[in-house]
C-alpha cells in the first residue's frame, strides 16, 4: 500500500489567517486543495488519510495531535511507504512578497529533503506557466511542529502568499493546475505513472482547427471559403504558407 497523509493546515477561525478584503480564508483553500488531491491521488491507487477532515470548525486541531492522529495510523497498518504533506498558503506584511517554498523539519530524512525538492520543482513549474513572474522561494528548514513530529517522511508546502495580489489570483482561479503538480510529484515519489483525469482529459475548453484543403490558385481558396462561411462558418479564414 502507497499512503498519503494530508494535513490541512488551520481551521475556519485562526487568527490571521485569511484576506478578508479579497474573500481568501486559508482554510478554505487548504481544504479544497486536499479533497481534490485525495480524489486524484484515489483515482491512481493511492491510499490517502486525513489528519484534519474539517477545517471549516471554529478551532484548530493541536499540531501534535495531528502528528499523532498521522504516526497512529501508519502504525496500525504496517508503517506501509509514505508521505505527509501539509497545506498551506502563505502571508506577509508586504503585499510584494510571493512565491512558492516547501519546508522539510531539521530532523528530516534524505528522503523528506528529497521529496521537498520534486514537489516544489513541480509547483514552481506550474506556477510559471500561469504567471511567468511567479517566484521561487526554494526549500528551507523549519521545525513546523507537524512535520517535525510526524514519523513518516513529511513536508510542509506553502503554494503562494494571498497577501500577494498577483499570487491570490492564482490561489483562487487555478487550484486544479496546482493539484495537479502536487500529485505529479507524489507519483515520482511513488513509483506511479501520472495520469490526468478523465475530467481534466475530456474539458470543453480545447479547441480543434478543421482544415478544408489546400490550393495553389487563390480564387479557389477564396470560393471555398466563401462556401464555408455561406454555411455558416463565420471563423473560417484563408492561411498562407
Amino acid at each position: 500500500m502507497n499512503l498519503l497523509i494530508l494535513d490541512s493546515g488551520h481551521a475556519k477561525n485562526t487568527p490571521g489567517k485569511n484576506n478578508a478584503s479579497q474573500n481568501f480564508y486559508e482554510w478554505e483553500f487548504n481544504n479544497d486543495m486536499q479533497y481534490k488531491i485525495k480524489k486524484r491521488c484515489e483515482e491512481l491507487g493511492i491510499k490517502v488519510f486525513l489528519t484534519n477532515p474539517n477545517p471549516a470548525t471554529v478551532s484548530d486541531i493541536a499540531l501534535s495531535t495531528r502528528a499523532s492522529l498521522a504516526n497512529d495510523y501508519w502504525l496500525r497498518n504496517s508503517k506501509p511507504k509514505s508521505i505527509f504533506i501539509s497545506l498551506h498558503a502563505n502571508a506577509f506584511s508586504s503585499a510584494s512578497a510571493r512565491g512558492t517554498e516547501t519546508y522539510h523539519a531539521s530532523n528530516a530524512s534524505t528522503t523528506s529533503k528529497n521529496f521537498a525538492k520534486v514537489l516544489n520543482n513541480e509547483i514552481v513549474k506550474a506556477m510559471k506557466q500561469l504567471d511567468p513572474n511567479a517566484k521561487d522561494r526554494g526549500v528551507k528548514s523549519e521545525n513546523f511542529t507537524v512535520i517535525y513530529k510526524a514519523s513518516m517522511p513529511s513536508v510542509l508546502v506553502e503554494y503562494a502568499f494571498y497577501s500577494n495580489l498577483d499570487d491570490l489570483k492564482i490561489l483562487k482561479n487555478n487550484r486544479n493546475e496546482l493539484v495537479e503538480a502536487t500529485v505529479k510529484a507524489i507519483c515520482q515519489y511513488f513509483g506511479i505513472t501520472y495520469k490526468i483525469s478523465s475530467q481534466n482529459a475530456n474539458t470543453t475548453d480545447k479547441f480543434y482547427k478543421v482544415c478544408l484543403g489546400e490550393y495553389k490558385n487563390r480564387d479557389n481558396a477564396t470560393k471555398i471559403l466563401n462556401e464555408a462561411k455561406a454555411k455558416g462558418f463565420d471563423s473560417a479564414y484563408l492561411l498562407y504558407e
